[in-house]
C-alpha cells in the first residue's frame, strides 16, 4: 500500500484524538476537497431532487467519502470488553453491551430466541419499567453491511436507558420495547472480517461455493421462490437477493417470526431499519396495493416528515414500498403489516452520497435525527391509545380481521407454500426421470 497523502495523515491524527472538525474549518483546511465535495453533491442533486447540497451542509461535516476508505478499518471496535456508543463495533461488543444493560437495570432482559447457522446467539432486548403491555418492536441488521442502523437501535437503547430527558421518560414509563440491534449476526460478523458489502446471511446454499439467503425476502407474505432447476440466474443461490427455495427457511427468519406472533396482540408499533435512500416507508412492498389503514399510516407519515423538517430541515419521501423504492416479495414490513400489526414501516436511513459507509462522524447526526423521529412518533401512538383513537382505527380498517383469524391465514399459506413445494420437487423428479 502507498504512503497515506498528508490529507489523510491529518485526518487519521484527528479522529484519533477525538477531535472533530466543523464545517467551516473543513472549508478552510481543505479548500481544494471542499469544493470537489460541493460540486461532487450538485451533480448528485440534479439526480435526486429530494437531496440539497443545503441540507448536507446543515447536518454533516464536509468530507469526502474518499478520505474514508484507507483508514476505514480504525474505527470498528472489535473489542468485546466495551461498546463505543460513537462508532461501529462488530457483534461481539453488541452483544456484551445487552447483557450487560441487563445486569444494571433490573426492568431489562436479554432474550435468546434462536441460534444462527453458526452458532451465534440471536437476541432481543427487552425494556419494560412499568409493565407495560403496549410493544414497541424495533430492529436492524437484517442486512449485514448496513452498519450506521445498528448503531441507530443501540443508540436508541441508551437513549431510553440512561438519559434522563422528558422524551426518554415518556418512552420507558408508557412503553414495552422489544428491540433486536442484530438481526443477522453472522453476515454482519462476516462484514467486519471478510467482505464490508456482504448482505445475505451466511446458510448454505443448493450451489456450490454460493452462501447466504437474503433474510428480508425469505418472509411469508408476498413471498416469491427460486424455483430449482428455473434458470432464474438473477435470484438463485448466487444473487445477494436470493429469496430461498420456501419461506421462513433460515434460522433468523424464524426465529424472528416466532418473536412477532407471540407478541402480537399486545404490538402496536414496527420498524424495521435499513441503510440507505431517506424514506420511510409501509407495506406493501410486493404489490402497489394501499393498506387498508392507509389513512392511519398517512397521519403517522405526516408526523415523521415534520419531524425531519423541524429538527434538519431535510425532506423525507414517504409511502408505500413499492411506490417508493421497488417491487420486492416476501419483505418483513409486509408480512408485519399483514399478519402482526397495522403500523409497520421500514425505514431507509441516510442519504445516497455514503451508500452503506457512512464515515464515524456521521453517527451522532443518523442517531439524533431517527431518536427525535421515534420520539415523535410515539408521542402520537401514546395520545391515539390514551383517546382510543388507536384501537378504533385497528377494528375499523386493518382488514376488519381478528387477531385469530389472521393465525389461521397464515397457516393456510403455510399450506399453500408447502404444497407448491412439493410441486416442484414432483416436477423435478419427472423432468430427471424423462432425462434418464
Amino acid at each position: 500500500m502507498s504512503a497515506p497523502t498528508p490529507i489523510r495523515q491529518f485526518l487519521l491524527l484527528f479522529f484519533l484524538s477525538g477531535v472533530r472538525l466543523e464545517p467551516k474549518s473543513m472549508e478552510n483546511t481543505f479548500p481544494e476537497a471542499t469544493a470537489r465535495y460541493k460540486e461532487q453533491m450538485h451533480s448528485r442533486n440534479k439526480r435526486d431532487d429530494t437531496y440539497k447540497i443545503e441540507d448536507d451542509e446543515k447536518v454533516w461535516d464536509l468530507f469526502t467519502t474518499e478520505n474514508f476508505t484507507w483508514i476505514d478499518s480504525v474505527f470498528t471496535n472489535r473489542d468485546p470488553s466495551y461498546y463505543n456508543y460513537t462508532g461501529y463495533n462488530s457483534f461481539e461488543p453488541i452483544r456484551n453491551e445487552l447483557y450487560r444493560l441487563a445486569d444494571k437495570y433490573e426492568y431489562v432482559t436479554v432474550e435468546v430466541y434462536g441460534k444462527t447457522h453458526e452458532g451465534r446467539e440471536l437476541l432481543a432486548l427487552h425494556i419494560n419499567k412499568e409493565d407495560k403491555d403496549e410493544i414497541v418492536f424495533l430492529n436492524s441488521l437484517i442486512h449485514a453491511r448496513e452498519w450506521v442502523v445498528g448503531c441507530v437501535t443501540m443508540n436508541i437503547i441508551h437513549r431510553i436507558l440512561e438519559y434522563d430527558t422528558e422524551d426518554a421518560k415518556l418512552l420507558l414509563n408508557n412503553f414495552h420495547f422489544i428491540i433486536i440491534p442484530v438481526v443477522n449476526p453472522d453476515g454482519y460478523e462476516y462484514t467486519h472480517f471478510k467482505n464490508r458489502m456482504w448482505r445475505k446471511n451466511r446458510e448454505p446454499t443448493l450451489e456450490p461455493g454460493c452462501y447466504g439467503v437474503d433474510v428480508n425476502r425469505n418472509f411469508l407474505y408476498g413471498f416469491k421462490p427460486f424455483v430449482v432447476g428455473s434458470g432464474d440466474s438473477e435470484n438463485g443461490p448466487c444473487s445477494e437477493t436470493y429469496h430461498g427455495t420456501k419461506p421462513l427457511m433460515t434460522k433468523e427468519s424464524i426465529g424472528l417470526n416466532l418473536m412477532l406472533f407471540k407478541n402480537r396482540h399486545n404490538m402496536r408499533y414496527y420498524i424495521d431499519y435499513h441503510t440507505f435512500g431517506n424514506y420511510w416507508t409501509n407495506a406493501y412492498g410486493a404489490h402497489g396495493w394501499a393498506p387498508k389503514n392507509e389513512k392511519q399510516l398517512g397521519r403517522y407519515r405526516e408526523n415523521v416528515e415534520k419531524s425531519f423538517m423541524d429538527s434538519l430541515g431535510v425532506k423525507w419521501k414517504t409511502g408505500g414500498v413499492f411506490n417508493v423504492i421497488y417491487e420486492c416479495h416476501g419483505i418483513l414490513v409486509d408480512h408485519v403489516h399483514y399478519y402482526i400489526t397495522p403500523i409497520a414501516f421500514t425505514v431507509e436511513v441516510g442519504n445516497s452520497h455514503d451508500e452503506f459507509t457512512a464515515p464515524d462522524n456521521r453517527i451522532d447526526t443518523f442517531v439524533i435525527s431517527q431518536w427525535l423521529a421515534l420520539v415523535s412518533q410515539l408521542k402520537l401512538l401514546h395520545s391515539d391509545i390514551k383517546s382510543g383513537q388507536y384501537m378504533q382505527d385497528r377494528i375499523k380498517n386493518w382488514r376488519r380481521t381478528s387477531m385469530e383469524k389472521r393465525t389461521v391465514l397464515f397457516k393456510r399459506e403455510e399450506k399453500r407454500q408447502s404444497y407448491i413445494q412439493s410441486l416442484y420437487k414432483r416436477t423435478l423428479k419427472l423432468i430427471d426421470n424423462n432425462a434418464g
